[in-house]
């Protein structure tokens, strides 16, 4: 029977012996082979093993040296970072006391020298009648008050222009900041590595191939930049300098045009308030002139209505006289020399009774003018004396809210 029957028959699959050992001498070549294999790797490896070490040694003397080579260098680079900071810092502390200034001035302007000079034009306008006249105190008030509108203007345009040089010379300090901030980071880092050694590191970073990626910047880029930094900044540093002497050149113009002008708007308060006086002065002296003359006026008066009295009682005398002689009877009743004598004397008398009373109505009509006048004086009084309060008193009182020296 052959083996291929035999497999049939059994259902197995069976090699000859041919196969078994050409298989058996394919296994002993292997491992032989293998083994010898075996040997070269571990020859390869001590021999690799004793040039690593050497390579090891000599690369961590080379990565200490260059290590303490760039500490020195970002140690200076701190150094100079932090200095410039520093005068950056300083400079940003003296502008923003100039916008603290510049902010009071506006706050003196607007909250307190507006307000005063608005009150003191409403106060102004309370003035009564012909008082109420576009004087040099009201040109002078509305000089004062435009000139602190542009003023306040410039004060605007300054502090924007103080904003500006702060923010940049901010920029710069973050800018400075977070390069100091990376450059110490650094040197922490660099002090961590010096500490490590290969017994205190762990293995199992080796199994990360992607924990770090390659630093793509170069050792020049790296020096240029925080250069670029420092010159960029100090140029800003410098050239913003002249800025304060700018701000006070013109904080001390607007401070020296405020007070003359300040000064102008009170000697036209001054002049004001004099012309006040001078004429409630003569308002007075003519009040009482014009009482005397209406006294004296009422003394005529008295003096004819007492003429009138005594002649109408003439009159009516010489009129009963006349009346008792028309009862004369027959030829009696004639006009003889007392007919016409009595008739002369009431002609006379009407006469002189219509003249006094034509003067006395002259008289009470002048009366009545100089009480009028009186009256027209007084309420003058009342207007000028209402005036003078104002511009003596309520204005004078609210212009000493002004105090330009604090500028």
């Amino acid at each position: 029977m052959s083996c291929n029957n035999y497999c049939n028959v059994y259902n197995y699959d069976y090699h000859t012996p041919t196969e078994w050992k050409y298989n058996s001498e394919q296994e002993i070549t292997a491992a032989e082979e293998q083994r010898e294999l075996a040997q070269r790797l571990t020859l390869e490896a001590d021999r690799l093993f004793g040039q690593a070490k050497d390579s090891v040694i000599k690369n961590k003397l080379d990565i200490d040296y260059q290590s303490k080579v760039k500490v020195k260098d970002i140690e200076y680079k701190c150094k100079e970072i932090e200095k410039q900071k520093g005068d950056l810092d300083e400079e940003i502390c003296l502008l923003l006391g100039y916008q603290v200034r510049i902010e009071n001035a506006n706050k003196l302007l607007v909250g307190d020298a507006l307000d005063v000079i608005a009150e003191c034009l409403r106060l102004r306008n309370c003035r009564q009648s012909m008082d109420l006249v576009f004087d040099d105190v009201e040109k002078e008030l509305l000089r004062e008050r435009e000139l602190i509108f542009g003023i306040n203007d410039q004060l605007e345009e300054l502090q924007d222009k103080v904003i500006l040089q702060i923010r940049k010379l901010r920029t710069f300090v973050y800018n400075l900041t977070v390069d100091l901030r990376r450059k110490k980071n650094t040197l922490k880092i660099e002090e961590q590595n010096e500490n490590l050694n290969e017994n205190n590191v762990e293995i199992s970073i080796l199994n990360n191939r992607n924990i770090f990626k390659p630093a793509t910047i170069s050792t020049t880029e790296w020096d240029q930049f925080t250069l670029d930094i420092i010159s960029a900044a100090n140029k800003v540093l410098v050239d913003g300098r002249p800025i304060r002497a700018f701000f006070d050149k013109c904080l001390n113009k607007m401070f020296e045009d405020l007070v003359s002008q300040s000064a102008a708007v009170d000697l036209a308060f001054k002049l004001r308030v004099e012309e006040y006086l001078e004429v409630i002065e003569k308002l007075n002296e003519q009040r009482v002139e014009t009482v005397k003359n209406v006294e004296e006026v009422q003394e005529t008066i008295e003096k004819m209505k007492k003429a009138i009295d005594d002649r109408e009682a003439y009159l009516a005398l010489a009129h009963s006289r006349l009346l008792n002689r028309t009862r004369r009877e027959g030829v009696e009743l004639c006009r003889d020399e007392l007919e016409l004598r009595l008739y002369d004397e009431v002609v006379q008398l009407e006469h002189d009774v219509k003249s006094l009373q034509n003067m006395m109505a002259e008289s009470v009509e002048c009366r009545r003018r100089l009480k009028q006048s009186t009256a027209r004086i007084d309420v003058q009084l009342q207007i000028k004396q209402n005036s003078l309060r104002i511009d003596n008193e309520l204005c004078t009182e609210q212009r000493k809210r002004i105090n330009y020296r604090a500028f």
